[in-house]
This record gives C-alpha cells, structure tokens and sequence, in this order.
C-alpha cells in the first residue's frame, strides 16, 4: 500500500463558511438553487479558484461571476 501526498491544506470550517457564503450569494443573485446542478458546477469552481491560491471573498466572487474576463475601454 502506497501513501498519496496531496499537495494541498485541507478547507477548515471558517474556509467552507467563506466559501458557502460566496456560493449562496451567487444562488441569489442568479436565482438558483443551492442544491441544484449550476450551483454545483459553481462550487467546484470556486473550491478551486480556492486551491490555486485566491483567498480574498471579493477577488472569489468576482471570479466565480466571469468578471475577471471583463476589459474596459478607457
């Protein structure tokens, strides 16, 4: 039997509190339900935005909203 070395921390309960905040604000604002498909689709996006390092709620919910692909003219 071989032991897997997972590169990543574990979410801890004020990180899944942070992250259920964000994903139920979404649901909100798109009108969906918690436990539906789109918002699952959504939750593995933002536990991964989570992993790869974004830890700010504002930078989360913006990414996980497709605004980090907005560019403005000036």
């Amino acid at each position: 039997m071989s032991t897997t070395h997972w590169p990543k921390s574990p979410l801890d309960g004020t990180d899944i509190n942070v992250l259920s905040g964000i994903l139920r604000q979404w649901c909100t604002r798109h009108q969906c339900d918690f436990d539906g498909e789109a918002s699952q689709a959504k939750a593995r996006e933002l536990v991964q935005w989570f992993e790869f390092g974004v830890k700010d709620p504002s930078e989360l919910t913006e990414l996980i909203e497709g605004k980090h692909w907005q560019v403005h003219s000036i």
